[in-house]
């Protein structure tokens, strides 16, 4: 996997000739102008669904202006004059959203060609899924990949204790807007988290997996300076979750808990036995080394034996002490 070249993405050809029968996907997109806005737009561009359009949110004033297509797509920039916070921006772009299929795209990542065209066969061939996901490459600041990646299978108590996946990895059907499905703005972070936890309230997120999308990590996000489970962001998400759980999830927490302990006792006792079997691996290797040592050194004394004048010399009375024990 290589990074994107910058290009401009009103030029870029189309993969395949647009079809407005096909299902729109709305690719929506928060921008607060990075410098990896064009990228994230040419990535789309490139996309080889023939039914797309492109919604860029300005989460702050001044926004620059973008051309009116992405490739063989219609863009629309939504200005703002006040800075929109991350779930607010977000509410912002499910407005907008015309398509029967959504999926957000942060202006600093990107998605390969195929990545819409795989998640809405999904979609397509399951009508009573509402979301699917599937894996994301991790990346530095630059592009360059970092050998890791986002794909686990659909946990709905995982999902409860921390974020499966990136935002953009999730393409959802615009009927979750109705079901009541929208982002929360008190939160400043982790708002794509408790969406997802929303969205698993009325549907199973199905699994594609496969990579064909890009996460970048760096600092500017600012979301990676409040991970793990006793960050802020998580308790102020637990805080509120806590309340709606049912019997059954309480109990799958708990039995998670338990299983926890369990598999570290297991893990633990595995690990025991591997040093076991290593110290036994040396022992026979040893073992071995020392019968090898003894057959070399028992079969130079044979030669050196066979080869002394004496043994050819007895070598007549040999054979005839075979003979006579063979008439015997």
């Amino acid at each position: 996997m290589t990074h994107p070249t910058v290009v401009d993405s009103a030029s870029i050809s189309p993969r395949v000739e647009p079809d407005p029968g096909a299902p729109l996907v709305s690719v929506l997109i928060r921008s607060i102008d990075r410098s990896h806005l064009q990228a994230a737009l040419d990535s789309i561009a490139l996309q080889t669904y023939p039914n797309i359009e492109v919604v860029v949110i300005a989460a702050r004033p001044g926004h620059r202006p973008l051309d009116a297509r992405c490739g063989a797509f219609d863009l629309r920039l939504v200005p703002t004059d006040t800075v929109l916070p991350r779930s607010r921006a977000a509410n912002r772009a499910l407005d907008e959203a015309r398509g029967q299929w959504l999926l957000f795209l942060d202006d600093d990542d990107w998605v390969m060609p195929s990545h819409v065209a795989r998640l809405a066969d999904v979609l397509g061939r399951q009508p009573h899924a509402l979301a699917a996901y599937t894996g994301v490459s991790l990346a530095d600041d630059v592009g360059v990949p970092l050998g890791q990646a986002m794909d686990l299978p659909f946990d709905a108590v995982r999902q409860l204790a921390g974020n499966l996946t990136p935002i953009h990895a999730v393409m959802f059907s615009r009927e979750l807007l109705a079901l009541g499905v929208r982002f929360d703005e008190t939160l400043d972070r982790y708002e794509d988290w408790d969406f997802w936890v929303q969205v698993s309230r009325h549907t199973v997120l199905v699994h594609l997996p496969g990579v064909s999308a890009v996460y970048r990590i760096h600092q500017s996000s600012g979301v990676h300076e409040d991970a793990g489970s006793q960050g802020l962001g998580s308790r102020r998400i637990y805080a509120k979750w806590q309340a709606h759980l049912d019997g059954s999830e309480i109990e799958g927490l708990m039995a998670r808990g338990w299983a926890a302990f369990d598999l570290q006792l297991a893990l633990a006792r595995a690990d025991d036995r591997v040093r076991m079997l290593e110290q036994g691996l040396v022992e026979a290797q040893q073992s071995i080394q020392q019968l090898s040592a003894a057959l070399q050194a028992a079969s130079e004394r044979n030669r050196a034996l066979t080869d002394s004048t004496s043994w050819r010399i007895t070598r007549p009375l040999r054979w005839l002490s075979g003979k006579l024990r063979s008439r015997a």
